[in-house]
């Protein structure tokens, strides 16, 4: 990972996310490697390794990692010698001629290797949104049944013939690509086929299943039973996840008891040194928030391990299933998901005495606008800076309460029996101020129910959010004064709370920024901010300052606070 902190942020999370097989290894941080290919894929091999031999020339028997791409018998030979015994082998197959998963794992075997298993890169090797097991029918089941659902009769049609097309192809083992994870045995090879199979596929079960390796392989196990999942499943598999478009976006392995199509483990996986304290964070988060009821919290996941595992930090929860709230959202709904959300909050919150603004002033509220005014002040009109300043000045006595930061329509979820799960505690802040996440989550809805992210019309979307006789309007307004009764916040409290929202989140949003180009943004990119262009919105609705509209643009901004 040398220098790749020094990349653009686009070049960068390319190359990482070209590279997240790694994640299907028993080693993700190879120190030696061999790549028996070229382009994007030999580069994201040269990132994630310390060094790498070439191909031709790579001394027998010292590399960790060998790559290929459509190898034929001399390649595979040649991968098999350059590799230490233990040593991985990940292939990518494109041509029918390979014979489906059969037929690539026959091959990898007839070459020595052992532990073969067979994945679907959706939708592509190049840009993964997830690794599916060709050979674990539970995982397969759930992402099959997680889509979203499709709206319409013709979206509906489309949706079903889709996934009976996607069925097909997994049960007769025809998807292609077909990329495979293999190891060569530690003993000699004699020339015949290994029978050697998954680390985690147990004894017992299915020879053919998949799951995490090495420690993290027998840590799972370990700890199965103690965790209340009962008793420890014969066979073991795992769908990896690869969400957000970051860097420094996190991987996620659902863990599953084949052949049940429930997972049962939510397994974080950082791929950069950057996402690690990250992780440390949600765990210290999520073991907080538990606490504070005496069964913990409903929709909130339970921390089962934080531990390294080759070398990587892990983070192991209780999975939550669902589908992402905007999903599911509706004119006809609208209102029911905001006030759902609305009443989740506020159970989170509890009810607890109002605190001096000696108590949290210079903790929650003086690092936020010094941070935005060092980071935005060089495009901002000084005036609206002091306006700022003034309608926080007015704050009073607030509660203070749990935070999540980054209560979004993507980080909650519907479950089955219509209540909330909430992922993604990364950013939280346990003694944070009230009504922020409920008013950063409303604004989103509205987001989402007006399409104002596709279209870039976030500010218009927002505008009408502070209109009471909109439905974003209504909405927003009746879910503000339900929450601020619960919580016993004075409602003279939510327009400066709605404010400083959009400061507290402009500072990831800075971050962002500064990635993309890794270095200083231009100007013109500090005055396309979407947080700073609602700040203005909030200012305008509350003093009436008029100010020069900043351009319109098509937003796909995303705060991790």
């Amino acid at each position: 990972m040398a220098g790749a902190d020094v990349l653009p942020e686009v070049v960068r999370s390319k190359l990482l996310r070209r590279a997240d097989w790694r994640f299907l290894l028993p080693n993700p941080k190879p120190a030696r490697s061999t790549c028996f290919a070229g382009g994007l894929l030999a580069e994201a091999v040269g990132l994630i390794s310390e060094h790498v031999a070439d191909a031709r020339l790579a001394p027998p028997g010292e590399c960790d990692l060998a790559v290929a791409v459509n190898p034929g018998r001399a390649t595979l030979s040649a991968a098999r010698a350059a590799l230490r015994p233990g040593g991985s082998c990940y292939t990518e197959w494109y041509s029918p001629l390979a014979g489906g998963s059969g037929g690539v794992r026959r091959r990898l075997e007839a070459a020595g290797f052992e532990a073969v298993t067979c994945y679907w890169a959706w939708p592509s090797p190049s840009r993964p949104q997830l690794w599916l097991s060709l050979d674990a029918p539970g995982a397969r089941r759930y992402f099959l049944t997680s889509r979203p659902a499709a709206r319409g009769i013709v979206g509906r049609g489309a949706r079903a013939v889709r996934q009976a097309l996607w069925l097909l192809s997994l049960r007769a083992h025809v998807t292609f690509p077909v990329c495979a994870t293999a190891r060569k045995p530690v003993g000699p090879f004699d020339g015949r086929p290994s029978t050697g199979r998954p680390k985690l596929g147990a004894a017992r079960g299915s020879p053919n299943a998949s799951a995490p390796g090495g420690d993290l392989a027998r840590t799972i196990r370990a700890g199965w039973g103690g965790w209340g999942l009962g008793p420890t499943p014969d066979s073991l598999s795992w769908l990896v996840l690869a969400v957000g478009e970051r860097s420094i976006s996190k991987l996620v392995g659902l863990v599953f008891a084949e052949p049940d199509p429930r997972p049962r483990l939510a397994v974080k996986l950082p791929r950069v040194p950057e996402a690690v304290s990250a992780l440390t964070r949600e765990a210290t988060t999520l073991r907080a928030v538990q606490a504070l009821r005496p069964g913990g919290v409903q929709g909130v996941p339970r921390v089962l391990f934080c531990r390294e595992h080759a070398g990587v930090l892990t983070l192991g929860e209780t999975a939550l299933p669902g589908l992402p709230i905007f999903t599911q959202l509706r004119r006809d709904n609208y209102r029911h998901l905001a006030l759902a959300a609305t009443a989740w909050l506020a159970n989170l919150a509890g009810r607890s005495d109002p605190r001096p603004r000696t108590a949290w002033w210079d903790r929650l509220v003086e690092p936020v606008l010094t941070a935005f005014q060092e980071s935005f002040g060089s495009v901002l009109d000084p005036g609206l800076l002091r306006e700022t300043e003034g309608m926080l000045a007015t704050l009073g006595d607030l509660p203070i309460v749990c935070e999540h930061r980054d209560f979004s329509p993507w980080n909650v979820l519907v479950t089955a029996d219509g209540g909330l799960a909430v992922l993604d505690w990364e950013s939280g802040e346990l003694r944070g101020l009230p009504a922020l996440d409920l008013i950063y989550f409303l604004s989103y809805l509205g987001f989402f129910l007006d399409g104002a992210l596709a279209s870039g019309r976030c500010r218009e979307s927002y505008r009408a959010s502070l209109n009471p006789s909109t439905l974003t309007g209504a909405v927003m307004a009746e879910s503000l004064a339900r929450y601020a009764g619960q919580v016993g916040l004075d409602p003279a409290g939510l327009r400066p709370l709605r404010l400083l929202v959009w400061l507290l989140h402009s500072r990831s949003e800075y971050r962002r920024l500064v990635d993309d180009v890794a270095g200083r943004p231009s100007p013109e990119a500090l005055r396309r901010s979407l947080f700073v262009g609602l700040w203005e919105e909030e200012l305008r609705q509350a003093t009436g300052i008029s100010y020069r509209a900043q351009p319109r643009l098509i937003v796909r901004c995303r705060s991790s606070e």
